[in-house]
C-alpha cells in the first residue's frame, strides 16, 4: 500500500535524513471543523456544542494524526501543501513502515480513508452521558460508542475537501508521559520509536515516529523546485541546496520530477 506525504523542500529533506513521520493533534490540522462532526443531540443536560467542544479538546491531546495521501501528482496538493510545487512529494510503503499495525496505531492506514460528505451527522448519537465525558478524560481503552466518536472525529471531512484522497493513520499519547506545552524534545519509548519535538515557531508539537529507510520508495521533485532553487543558489545558501539535491539523488530510491503535461491540464513525472 503506497502512501504519499506533501512537504515542503526543506521539511522533506528533515523527514528523510530523520528517517521519521510527523504526526499532529486535531488543533493544529488546517481545518477548522476537524473534530466536530459527532452528531450529538442538542437535548438534554449537556448542549450538543458543549459536548462537542470538549471531545475535540480531549481528542487533541489524546491522540495525533498523520495525514497522507494516494496520489503523488495532484496539482491541487503540490500548490497547497507541496510549496507551490518547489516541495517535494515522499512515497511510503505502508506496510513496510508500520503504518499498517493495528498494535501501534488505533487507526491503521487501511482503515484511515477519510470520508468526505456534503452535511454533517444530526441527531445520530444521542445526547452524550456524564460517563462519556468521564470516560474520555480518563480511560486509556475506551468503550465501543467512545471508539465511534473517534472515527467520526477524524475520518469525516466536508465534500470539498475531496480533492486530497486523504488517508490518515491515528496514533494514541495515553501510553506516553511528556509535557504538551514542553519545549525540551522528548524521547517518548525506549527504543527511540516516538519522540516529540516542537514544529516551528508557533511552538505546536509534532510527535515523530521512526520508519526504515527501506521503507521510503519514491521522491518526486516539485516542478518548480529547480527554479527556486537557481533563485536560492544566487544566495547565501547555495551550497547547502546543492548538497541536499545530492542527498536526495544519492537516497537509494526511485527519484522523479514533475512537470506539466502540455496536451492536459495533468502532472507527469519523469524518472531521474
Amino acid at each position: 500500500m503506497m502512501l504519499y506525504k506533501y512537504m515542503s523542500f526543506n521539511s522533506g529533506i528533515l523527514m528523510l535524513r530523520n528517517l521519521s513521520l510527523g504526526f499532529t493533534g486535531l488543533e493544529d490540522l488546517n481545518d477548522p471543523f476537524e473534530g466536530t462532526n459527532f452528531g450529538f443531540s442538542d437535548t438534554g443536560s449537556i448542549p450538543a456544542r458543549n459536548a462537542i467542544r470538549v471531545f475535540k479538546g480531549h481528542f487533541s491531546r489524546k491522540f495525533a494524526v498523520s495525514s497522507l495521501t494516494r496520489n503523488p501528482l495532484n496539482s491541487l496538493m503540490w500548490s497547497h501543501y507541496g510549496d507551490s510545487h518547489r516541495g517535494v512529494v515522499i512515497g511510503i510503503d505502508a506496510e513496510e513502515c508500520g503504518l499498517t499495525s493495528n498494535e501501534e496505531f488505533i487507526i491503521p492506514a487501511q482503515l484511515g480513508e477519510i470520508i468526505y460528505v456534503s452535511t454533517k451527522n444530526k441527531d445520530l448519537n444521542g445526547v452524550p452521558s456524564q460517563n462519556h465525558l468521564d470516560e474520555l478524560r480518563a480511560s486509556m481503552v475506551f468503550n465501543p460508542d467512545i471508539k465511534n466518536y473517534l472515527k467520526q472525529a477524524f475520518l469525516y471531512k466536508s465534500l470539498e475537501w475531496g480533492y486530497e484522497e486523504e488517508v490518515r493513520v491515528i496514533k494514541s499519547l495515553t501510553d506516553f508521559k511528556f509535557g504538551y506545552h514542553s519545549t525540551e524534545d522528548q524521547l517518548l519509548t525506549n527504543d527511540g520509536r516516538w519522540n516529540k519535538v516542537r514544529n516551528n515557531y508557533l511552538g505546536q508539537p509534532m510527535f515523530c515516529y521512526k520508519i526504515p529507510e527501506s521503507g521510503i520508495k519514491e521522491i518526486y521533485l516539485g516542478a518548480n523546485v529547480y527554479r527556486n532553487v537557481a533563485r536560492i543558489e544566487e544566495g547565501a545558501n547555495a551550497q547547502r541546496v546543492k548538497d541536499n539535491l545530492d542527498f536526495l539523488k544519492s537516497f537509494g530510491c526511485k527519484l522523479f520530477r514533475c512537470e506539466p503535461d502540455v496536451q492536459t491540464w495533468d502532472l507527469m513525472s519523469v524518472e531521474l
